[in-house]
């Protein structure tokens, strides 16, 4: 843990002096002393998916009051290890809640004309504390962290993955796919607006944090326009993706299901904007799973081309196993002097704490952990098709 006072004018010595003395933790982000038990020998090339090696932390805080300003880490651990754990994981376990799900009984065939599997890639949470009684004491602390580690070739290749998963999971339940070759013949799956790469995007989708994330699509079947988890005007795209799969779904005789799935690398909390107190916190954890945001959407067309839709979402799904680190990379906190020096000449006593941190992967095991989310969520979803057809 790291501890630094700042002493208002006025504000006890005492209070002060212990702070300053409380114990510190072992500095954050260092190379790892027994990396070299786990690199290649001198002269070999590193591995396709080896990280950076460094150790970090899984959780960090930030926290701020009237006499102090704090900054803590925990649960170290080091990336030249997470890189010798196995690139395999079971399929997480999801729960699906549906609605309408007797019209995925309506139509024999099914066509999956796109699936969406985004990433969180950066996320950021701040507190405030606007004063306590008469004393104007305004507090803020802010943490924010991106993804390191991530490629967009090892995203691409995710997506597709996920998207040949489900194919295959489906077909195991005898279930006919229609092959995109067949079904994009169809004038109604060729007139589909799709964007022509990832897309990004962000905002409040969980507690306080404001999260980012770029969105990918199967080579084959760039992301549909709406199916990006877009906000605003940019998911009201989806409306017209809506009427083409409802005729669609008419002419081929098939359920159009359509997934999107959000893997998210961290949860955050804060204290919110207070406006009665001296204080305020923020903490961010590494969790990887499938953020809440998620979820299916399908559709039958009934004979005349209407599109009825139906969908199933997720309280979310996480694992406890490991796959990261948070490193601390800038403390762009105001400084403690200036501060004091501000307020002995009778400025108000204000104090911005903001701490930035790299959460670095280890590549190989962040892939697996992707793949067994995107498993046990598409598993959930044949099982929740099989139980609508009887099955």
């Amino acid at each position: 843990m790291r501890l630094t006072a700042f002493r208002p004018p006025g504000a006890p010595a005492a209070l002060a002096a212990a702070l300053l003395l409380a114990p510190s933790s072992a500095a954050l982000a260092q190379a790892d002393p027994f990396g070299a038990l786990y690199n290649p020998p001198p002269g070999a090339p590193q591995a396709k998916e080896a990280s950076s090696g460094r150790t970090g932390s899984t959780s960090v805080g930030g926290a701020v009051g009237r006499s102090y300003a704090n900054a803590q880490a925990s649960g170290q651990v080091s990336l030249a290890q997470l890189d010798m754990m196995p690139d395999i994981a079971p399929p997480l376990p999801v729960a699906l809640q549906g609605h309408a799900t007797r019209y995925l009984a309506n139509r024999p065939r099914i066509v999956i004309p796109g699936y969406t599997l985004a990433f969180v890639q950066g996320a950021s949470a701040s507190a405030f504390g606007g004063g306590a009684g008469l004393d104007t004491n305004q507090r803020r602390t802010q943490i924010a962290t991106r993804l390191v580690g991530l490629t967009d070739a090892m995203a691409q290749d995710l997506a597709d993955a996920a998207h040949a998963d489900l194919v295959a999971q489906l077909e195991a339940a005898g279930f006919e796919v229609i092959d995109p070759a067949a079904f994009q013949a169809s004038d109604q799956m060729r007139g589909l607006s799709r964007y022509d790469g990832p897309v990004g995007g962000q905002g409040i989708i969980d507690s306080r944090a404001t999260k980012a994330w770029v969105a990918y699509g199967p080579r084959a079947l760039p992301i549909i326009k709406g199916h990006a988890f877009e906000t605003g005007m940019g998911a009201v795209a989806a409306s017209g993706a809506l009427m083409r799969f409802g005729r669609a779904s008419r002419d081929l005789d098939a359920i159009i299901i359509t997934p999107r799935v959000l893997v998210d690398y961290i949860d955050m909390e804060s204290t919110g904007r207070r406006t009665y107190s001296g204080s305020a916190s923020v903490e961010a954890d590494l969790r990887f799973g499938i953020n809440p945001v998620s979820k299916v959407d399908f559709v039958w067309g009934n004979n005349n081309g209407g599109a009825m839709p139906g969908w199933f979402t997720t309280k979310g799904a996480y694992t406890p196993q490991p796959f990261g680190i948070l490193a601390q990379t800038a403390d762009r906190s105001d400084s403690i002097a200036t501060h004091n020096a501000l307020v002995s000449i009778g400025f108000s006593s204000v104090y911005r704490q903001s701490l930035v941190y790299d959460a670095e992967v280890s590549p190989k095991r962040y892939a697996a952990l992707s793949r067994a989310a995107v498993q046990g969520f598409n598993a959930a979803l044949v099982a929740e098709i099989r139980k609508a057809r009887g099955q």
